[in-house]
């Protein structure tokens, strides 16, 4: 899909598979150097994602529409679930009648509003800053014209007033709890 979009668009830029590039290890500093990276998660909450966001680096992710479209197809975020791990994806939950009537199962592989409702809480959806798109062919116009720098400096900003925001919210538990 991603080179139809190349092609169609006339548009060339070098990509590549992380594990590719790097033959399945990579050091920080190499990551570092990439002006973005694209995600197709797997998982709704990946350690990677934090540590890239806390580095600055540019994220592309496909929207919550695209992302519930193309899991409700393909199944691309094969780990959303416990049962989707080992590939026995399921339309309800084991245990029945524990969420009220008005929220979707989470198990409910079967059901593009269960899939959308739940996918909306990944973490990648969490965070300003992300670049989201909507189709191969947007991810590629997002790739040739936003403009980086930009998006990673304001990740930057974020990223110091979040963690002072969250020293001194660390700094009050401990004096509410006498241990400073």
């Amino acid at each position: 899909m991603l080179n139809d979009s190349f092609k169609r668009l006339k548009i060339s830029i070098s990509i590549g598979h992380l594990r590719d590039v790097y033959k399945g290890h990579y050091e920080y500093s190499q990551l570092a150097q990439h002006s973005g990276i694209i995600h197709i998660p797997y998982q709704v909450s990946v350690m990677s994602l934090f540590e890239q966001y806390r580095m600055n680096i540019p994220l592309f992710f496909p929207s919550l529409d695209l992302l519930t479209e193309w899991h409700y197809t393909y199944r691309v975020v094969n780990e959303r679930t416990w049962d989707g791990i080992s590939g026995n994806i399921k339309n309800a939950s084991r245990i029945s009648g524990v969420l009220g009537p008005d929220i979707p199962d989470p198990n409910n592989e079967f059901d593009r509003d269960a899939i959308r409702y739940w996918l909306k809480f990944s973490d990648f959806y969490q965070w300003p800053h992300i670049i989201y798109f909507n189709s191969t062919d947007e991810l590629v116009i997002k790739l040739k014209t936003t403009n980086l720098a930009q998006v990673s400096s304001n990740m930057k900003v974020y990223n110091a007033n979040f963690k002072k925001n969250l020293f001194e919210q660390w700094r009050q538990i401990l004096q509410r709890a006498n241990l400073l």
